[in-house]
């Protein structure tokens, strides 16, 4: 995932559990609530308007649906159980 051309300051992590996956992406303190995402058919289109760090990109969402989360700036992608 090519987020931002600052994107060496993310934190991103991947876990698998079986079939299942989450990655989450955690774009600091200054992104509060400046990250948005926007589900269209199964991609997550991300929206970042914070200071230092604007930027949009897609996500591919896992095939039999999962879930996208925004939280504190903290996305988290989640293949369904």
């Amino acid at each position: 995932m090519n987020a931002t051309p600052d994107a060496d300051e993310l934190h991103v992590s991947r876990s698998e559990h079986g079939d299942q996956w989450t990655v989450t992406v955690d774009f600091g303190p200054a992104a509060g609530d400046a990250v948005t995402v926007e589900i269209v058919g199964d991609t997550a289109i991300v929206a970042v308007d914070a200071p230092g760090q604007r930027t949009e990109f897609d996500v591919p969402l896992p095939e039999g649906g999962g879930d996208v989360t925004v939280n504190n700036g903290i996305l988290t992608v989640e293949s369904a159980a």
